[in-house]
C-alpha cells in the first residue's frame, strides 16, 4: 500500500505529510510549554521572595547538559544530510548523547533530593521539577523516535529515511529551544 505524500511534497502545503505532522505536533507542544512558562512568569512576578537559580541549582551540571543536548541535535542534523547507513550511525550517537543527558539529569536530581530540595519545598522547585521533568520525558520520547528511525533504515527507502531524519531534526531543535529557555529561566536568573 502506498500512502500519498509520504516522500513527495503535498501541492497544497509544499511539505510531506511527515513534516506537516511534525510541525503540528510541535505547535501543540509550544502551547503546552508556553502555558508552563506563562505560569512560571506569573508565579515569579507575584512572589514576594524568589530563590536565585545560580545559588539554588547546579549551574555547571546544567551547562554540561546544555552542551550534551546541543551535540545530540548536531548529530541528528548530520543524520539528516547522510546516506541511510551513515544516518543510522549518527542517530545512534544522538541516542547515546540523549542517554548521557538523562543520566546527568538523574544525577542532578539525586543531589537535589539529598540536599532536601523537593517539589513541595517551594514554588520555585515545583516549577523547576515540573519543567525539567517534562523536558526529560520529551528526551525519552526522542530516544524512542531515534530508535524507531534507526530500525527503519534497513528496510525503508532512502527517501523514507530522509523524511524521518528531517522530522527528527525538527523535533530535537524544539527540545533544544525548550531546554535553553529552562536553563536561562531556572539556572541563570
Amino acid at each position: 500500500m502506498n500512502i500519498p505524500y509520504t516522500t513527495e511534497r503535498r501541492p497544497d502545503t509544499g511539505v510531506t505529510n511527515v513534516t506537516l505532522g511534525m510541525w503540528l505536533f510541535i505547535a501543540s507542544e509550544v502551547m503546552l510549554f508556553g502555558a508552563l512558562f506563562s505560569a512560571y512568569a506569573l508565579l515569579r512576578v507575584s512572589a514576594t521572595d524568589w530563590p536565585s537559580g545560580p545559588r539554588t541549582l547546579n549551574v555547571m551540571l546544567g551547562a554540561v547538559n546544555t552542551l550534551v543536548l546541543l551535540q545530540l541535535t548536531a548529530a541528528v542534523w548530520r543524520a539528516r544530510r547522510s546516506s541511510a547507513p551513515r544516518a543510522r550511525r549518527w542517530l545512534a550517537i544522538a541516542t547515546v548523547l540523549a542517554l548521557v543527558f538523562l543520566g546527568l539529569k538523574t544525577y542532578e536530581y539525586v543531589l537535589e533530593f539529598q540536599a532536601g530540595m523537593r517539589p513541595a519545598t517551594s514554588t520555585f522547585l515545583a516549577m523547576y521539577f515540573t519543567l525539567t521533568g517534562l523536558h526529560a520525558l520529551h528526551v525519552i520520547a526522542g530516544i524512542a523516535a531515534n530508535v524507531w528511525a534507526m530500525a527503519g533504515v534497513a528496510r525503508l527507502s532512502e527517501a523514507m529515511t530522509a523524511g524521518r531524519t528531517r522530522s527528527l531534526a525538527l523535533y530535537w531543535v524544539f527540545v533544544d529551544i525548550v531546554w535553553l529557555i529552562i536553563f536561562g529561566l531556572m539556572y541563570l536568573l
